[in-house]
């Protein structure tokens, strides 16, 4: 352990220690800072600590721009050059080899096929235990259909990995089935707020750093035991930042005053975890709504019968039974894993704020069970006190024919509103025409951002509340791997529209033209005044 003290930064030292304690760890770290070498030189330590190991290394790097692998290529290459050293020491014998050929090298391969090796994910590494058994380190780029192989897993720069959550789904069976296995992410923050680092990895909030050059330990949001190691850390341990023109030392604060982009800095090199994504919901705003809900409202993912019993169940001791109360509906009829499910929101109006009491999700082939589950639910809230709900806003943008026979159905019981988001809006609050889609969004998110809304806490929420981005002023959502397609956050809308003053019936411009004044351009208090006045 002696050559392994003298070569690691004391932060490296500390996560290298502490892997036997614990299966999962990030290493969260400023950038430059050496986790791609710490994660090379961890694999070997970890190939000698037990024979026929596979180390499954992924480098997100791979996957980038052809300049930046032959760089990640020279990282690499020096890395491994110095654990082979280190190996040495022990009197341990490790092998370049080509994964997909099995030919082992020495010291004849060159920098010019160590970089092809690398940058067609051919290279592996082992450490030959005896004549017959070795362990090794293949360097792959990390993706769901790349990562099948048993064994520990090392994730290098994860925050830069599009397909990250996908990618995590594929690993965490595989690491669920044996308790020896370890999964290591390495990171700087995401620059995008969305991306599933951030709320897996994030500290809690609130949470003290003092400098320190072994860094510091936290328990992620998202359960992770993370190190973190910011530009402080790094120079307690003696490690400076240098000036980009001069290549002076520079202090941390010297070095960001320098920086004119700060929130890069701040990401980068303070390792702050930025909302400043391109989601239409702030995850601040998120929490406080989702905080307000805890013990009030629940998010219900029905898959049986059964399940469905119970949300009417909790229904009808949790809905206010005097509150004015408007239904939305996002539909989908189908079963496929990856299919969208339907989303039906029960929403309550108290004063400017609104409580979306509980949202109900479900997978049905079956139109007419579903048509008999919203039945249900429009009994359930019949029966309070305070009698029916206002009305059932449908979004049948994709689901027409299916939404006019619910309404058929339903219709004795209370109105019931068919909102098509691509048909033009053209009323106040813009300046040029949108669509529904837009308008309601555009309103469902003023709710969110000035405080009025309530939400449900489970999580599952707040990921589909996270999905949603805008894209030259157009909503656009990428699915997510569940199926979820931002189907409470489309429910939660029509509820909305439920819960406002215009006329019954099927839905029209022309009732909300009639209740307001024209507006010039976009406007957020606007567009939260049109909320109120019903």
């Amino acid at each position: 352990m002696a050559q392994v003290r003298a070569i690691f930064r004391a932060a490296q030292r500390e996560l290298v220690e502490h892997i036997k304690d614990e299966r999962l760890i990030a290493f969260i770290a400023r950038r430059q800072y050496g986790k791609t070498t710490t994660f090379a030189r961890l694999a070997v330590k970890l190939m000698m600590e037990t024979p026929g190991l596979t180390i499954i290394f992924g480098s997100v790097k791979l996957m980038l721009g052809r300049e930046i692998v032959h760089k990640e290529s020279a990282v690499m290459r020096e890395a491994i050059a110095g654990a082979i050293a280190d190996v040495e020491l022990r009197q341990k014998l490790l092998k370049l080899a080509d994964a997909q050929t099995g030919k082992e090298f020495k010291d004849d391969l060159k920098p010019d096929d160590f970089t092809e090796l690398y940058e067609t994910q051919r290279l592996e590494f082992r450490i030959w235990h005896d004549r017959t058994t070795y362990s090794r380190t293949m360097v792959i780029a990390p993706l769901p259909d790349t990562v099948g192989w048993t064994g520990h897993v090392l994730l290098d720069e994860v925050g830069r990995l599009q397909q990250f959550r996908d990618t995590w789904e594929a690993i965490k069976p595989i690491f669920s089935s044996d308790p020896r296995l370890r999964i290591l992410l390495s990171t700087t923050p995401p620059p995008d707020d969305t991306h599933f680092t951030f709320e897996l990895l994030s500290p809690p909030r609130g949470q003290p750093f003092p400098a320190s050059p072994t860094g510091n330990w936290y328990r992620s949001n998202g359960g992770i035991l993370c190190l973190r190691v910011d530009a402080w850390d790094a120079a307690a341990d003696h490690i400076p930042l240098y000036d980009d023109r001069t290549g002076e030392p520079l202090t941390p604060e010297e070095h960001r005053k320098r920086e004119s982009d700060k929130d890069g800095w701040d990401r980068n090199y303070a390792v702050q975890f930025l909302t400043s994504g391109s989601a239409v919901c702030s995850i601040l705003a998120l929490e406080a709504a989702q905080a307000r809900g805890a013990g009030a409202c629940q998010c219900w993912i029905i898959d049986t019968d059964e399940d469905f019993d119970l949300a009417l169940a909790w229904l009808a001791s949790h809905v206010d039974p005097q509150a004015a109360v408007g239904l939305g509906l996002d539909l989908a009829t189908t079963t496929k894993e990856s299919s969208n499910p339907t989303a039906m929101a029960i929403a309550e109006r108290h004063g400017i704020e609104t409580t979306f009491r509980a949202f109900l999700v479900w997978k049905l082939k079956d139109p007419s069970a579903a048509r008999e589950r919203i039945r249900r639910v429009v009994d359930a809230i019949a029966r309070r006190p305070g009698g029916r709900a206002r009305r059932l806003a449908v979004d049948a943008t994709s689901e027409r024919y299916w939404a006019e026979d619910l309404r058929r159905h339903l219709g004795a019981l209370l109105p019931v509103e068919l909102i098509v988001a691509s048909e033009k809006y053209d009323g106040p609050g813009y300046d040029k025409p949108t669509n529904w889609k837009t308008f309601q969004g555009d309103l469902l998110v003023a709710e969110l951002d000035d405080n009025h809304l309530t939400l449900p806490p489970e999580r599952y929420v707040r990921e589909d509340w996270r999905l949603p981005k805008k894209d030259r002023g157009i909503y656009v959502v990428e699915p997510d791997l569940d199926g979820k397609h931002a189907d409470t956050f489309d429910a939660a809308k029509q509820a909305l529209h439920a819960l406002r003053g215009q006329k019954s019936g099927v839905f029209s411009a022309e009732n909300i033209r009639s209740a307001h004044v024209p507006l010039t351009r976009v406007r957020r208090p606007i567009l939260h005044q049109l909320a109120l006045r019903s």
